[in-house]
């Protein structure tokens, strides 16, 4: 069946789309994500029976998918960890600064006074 061929190929290049982005695009992260789903909904909906030949076809590029996903999941699991450092580094400066305001009166505050 040429169209879960096509469907798993197109899963396939989404994931090297993905891994060719350099840097944490979250926008693209959401376009695979979003694409990935229909895919899958679409193959979701099919008779998945394929002749031998797009068996061992299909397993192939599955096999290449799987190895794909990993990647792609190691990156995303990256690009979390960054994003909870930002964020803790975000609210222990917030906390700095909320104590230093109440520590130390602004300069502004000094000259008035």
């Amino acid at each position: 069946m040429a169209g879960v061929m096509r469907d798993l190929e197109a899963i396939r290049d989404e994931n090297l789309k993905l891994l060719a982005v350099s840097g944490d695009d979250s926008g693209q992260i959401q376009k695979w994500g979003a694409q990935r789903e229909l895919i899958f909904a679409r193959l979701r909906e099919k008779n998945l029976q394929l002749s031998t030949d797009d068996q061992a076809a299909a397993a192939y590029l599955l096999k290449e998918i799987l190895e794909l996903d990993a990647a792609v999941l190691a990156r995303l699991q990256e690009y979390q960890a960054r994003l909870s450092r930002k964020m803790t580094g975000g609210v222990k400066m917030q906390r700095a600064l909320a104590a230093s305001e109440r520590c130390h009166p602004s300069v502004l505050l000094q000259r008035v006074a």
